[in-house]
């Protein structure tokens, strides 16, 4: 199947699509302010002995959390952002750094090889042998699977420019003053490794293409025909991600629901016989994880059918449809309930927590009713003047339909408020003034 990446560049805000045979697989989410996988010389702030931990100053409005180190206030420290901050927690912050490159992580305070089990004894025997060669003592390699279809030159080349870029991290660390980024990972350099095989990288602005030329060759293009997420209507297909609902193509649907704790999906199977619409949910699942980057505990509802054989094989569809999954995604098993239980590991915010403003929002009645409440204690302060309650117009709707409410207002003030919409006007504001 033909791979690409659409590389949309912006002020702020770039964009990665894995597009494969025109279908949109992978998603990233580039801004200067997410630190996953940065490198950061950060200054201790605040101990926490009761947990075995520190909070560093990594630059952002919160601390970042670094566990299982023992360190004195205002001590620097090199670290590593595992996961990005998250509502009211600071970014996760490790002293272990792996840089990742197209077919190796470099790990310079873990020294040793480590090739993938997956491979043969005998492919796995030559990997080494062929690495071995290139390493120093005291660094450490952790080969990529598709490394093994990598040529000399590719690996030394790989190898070689995370060695220096660990080197200008080792000076950035003696010239630096804490808190500072010395390091990002390349988007695009994680994108070709965790797909190997793209076919090319199309980009839509010239300073990002030069970059990207610079280091991927003839990979990339310059595409001049517009946004380049215009191709395979890709922008539609993003937007499409921030629904909570998925259709599926027999009729049913898959809802996403998240809360503080964990994901919650469920499938409905509509006019679709249940069966069909458990087998398409599957894959529609398993595409939603990546492209909406949804993380940590996740539970799914699939439709009740076919007892307890069926929900064993729609288990086995699932932790079939995840294993191409770059980032580590578990399916546990399923509940007393029947309930699927899977875990994702964080790999930076959700899409929806990049792109949605998640607000509590009053619904037209509940607003209606708190503008009275308003009206009546406004009218203490107010003695006998008429009021006017200027709302949004699907409030001003319930309140016009809200005689007995009203009745019980002018019984109690003499008479009722003048009630005026205003297009445009927030729902939860409400203003009372004098008429």
């Amino acid at each position: 199947m033909a791979s690409e990446i659409l590389y949309s560049w912006g002020p702020g805000e770039s964009r990665l699509a894995l597009v494969r045979d025109g279908r949109l697989v992978d998603l990233a989410v580039i801004r200067p302010s997410l630190l996953a996988g940065a490198v950061v010389l950060g200054r201790v702030v605040e101990l926490a002995p009761k947990m075995g931990a520190v909070f560093v100053d990594i630059g952002q409005d919160k601390p970042g959390f670094l566990q299982g180190v023992k360190l004195n206030q205002g001590a620097s420290v090199l670290v590593q952002v595992k996961a990005d901050a998250q509502g009211l927690k600071g970014a996760v912050l490790t002293t272990e750094v792996v840089l990742s490159g197209r077919f190796i992580a470099y790990t310079p305070m873990r020294p040793g090889l480590s090739v993938p089990r997956k491979l043969s004894d005998d492919r796995r025997a030559i990997l080494q042998e062929r690495l071995a060669c290139m390493m120093h003592d005291d660094e450490g390699i952790v080969a990529r699977l598709h490394a093994v279809n990598a040529d000399e030159p590719a690996l030394e080349a790989d190898l070689t420019a995370l060695r220096g870029q660990w080197q200008q991290m080792q000076q950035g660390q003696r010239d630096a003053r804490a808190p500072a980024v010395l390091w990002r990972p390349d988007p695009l350099d994680r994108m070709l490794s965790d797909h190997p095989g793209v076919s090319r990288v199309l980009v839509d602005d010239d300073l990002a293409f030069a970059q990207a030329q610079a280091r991927f060759g003839g990979l990339v293009e310059r595409h001049r025909g517009g946004p380049v997420f215009d191709l395979y209507d890709t922008e539609d297909a993003v937007a499409a991600c921030l629904a909570p609902v998925v259709p599926l193509p027999c009729g049913g649907r898959v809802t996403f629901q998240g809360t503080a704790a964990l994901t919650a999906i469920d499938v409905d199977s509509g006019p679709a016989q249940p069966i069909e619409a458990n087998q398409q949910a599957v894959s529609v699942i398993a595409r939603q994880l990546r492209l909406r980057n949804i993380a940590g505990q996740i539970i799914v509802d699939f439709v009740s059918a076919g007892g307890k054989g069926a929900l064993i094989k729609l288990i086995a569809a699932l932790k079939q449809s995840i294993s191409s999954d770059p980032t580590a995604t578990h399916v546990i098993g399923a509940t007393a309930l029947g309930l699927v239980e899977m875990t994702r590991e964080r790999r930076g915010p959700s899409l929806s927590d990049l792109m949605v403003e998640n607000v509590a929002l009053l619904s037209p009645q509940a607003a209606a009713l708190r503008a009275l409440r308003l009206v009546l204690a406004e009218a203490a302060h107010h003695p006998g003047r008429a009021l006017t309650l200027t709302v949004a117009p699907d409030v001003a709707a319930i309140l016009h339909g809200q005689t007995g409410a009203l009745a019980e207002i002018e019984a109690r003030l003499g008479r009722k408020p003048l009630i005026r919409a205003e297009e445009g006007r927030a729902r939860d504001d409400i203003a009372v003034t004098e008429a």
